[in-house]
């Protein structure tokens, strides 16, 4: 796992502090601790923030929404709010935000570092995502039936087709999704949602 920097909005000391203390003894950066929007805004600024954690009540003018809308004009960035309150109203202006979660408190750190690490994660598999190819319909029948543990025959006669084009498309699938064996490719397939099987002992390409 990544290990981003985060900067701390909130302008409750205690607050902060403990969010900081948890988050280093979890290994991660703080890149800053801010109790005023300016503050957060400048720490941000420059450029070695990766989520910020902001409480939504700054306890001045501009709240912990204002900061984070400045904060995504000036480059995409993870948000956690933390929050107290309940108002549907603020709820609807955080969410316009686009924040990766909330934590209402008052907290736990197994809660916060919990929570850190689901938005890390998700981030994580956007970005393979991103940049995985999407397997075609007859891939993903060919991972199906490999999934089963089935032989290249076996899988020629299970969807009528020759041996030699199950083969020609198990060596594109290494080629295309950039794997070594069937096992990889099975539980790409799993990771990605593409199939939901179980398998056991698939045969190695």
């Amino acid at each position: 796992m990544n290990y981003p920097n985060v900067l701390i909005v909130d302008d409750d000391f205690l607050s902060s502090e403990f969010v900081r203390i948890v988050l280093e003894r979890y290994d991660f950066t703080v890149s800053g601790v801010a109790a005023t929007p300016q503050k957060a805004l400048t720490i941000f600024s420059k450029g070695d923030t990766d989520l910020i954690i902001c409480d939504i009540d700054l306890k001045c003018e501009l709240t912990g929404i204002d900061v984070v809308r400045k904060a995504k004009k000036i480059r995409p960035v993870h948000v956690i709010y933390l929050t107290g309150m309940s108002d549907e109203k603020i709820f609807d202006k955080a969410l316009q935000t686009q924040p990766d979660a909330y934590i209402t408190k008052p907290f736990t750190h197994a809660q916060l570092i919990a929570t850190v690490r689901t938005v890390l994660n998700e981030a994580e598999l956007n970005r393979n995502s991103e940049s995985c190819p999407v397997p075609t319909r007859r891939e993903i029948e060919i991972i199906e039936q490999l999934a089963k543990g089935l032989t290249s025959t076996q899988i020629a006669s299970e969807l009528n087709i020759s041996f030699e084009t199950v083969q020609t498309h198990r060596k594109r699938i290494l080629n295309k999704f950039k794997v070594n064996s069937s096992s990889e490719i099975i539980v790409l397939a799993m990771k990605k949602r593409w199939i939901n099987l179980k398998y056991s002992e698939p045969s190695l390409f």
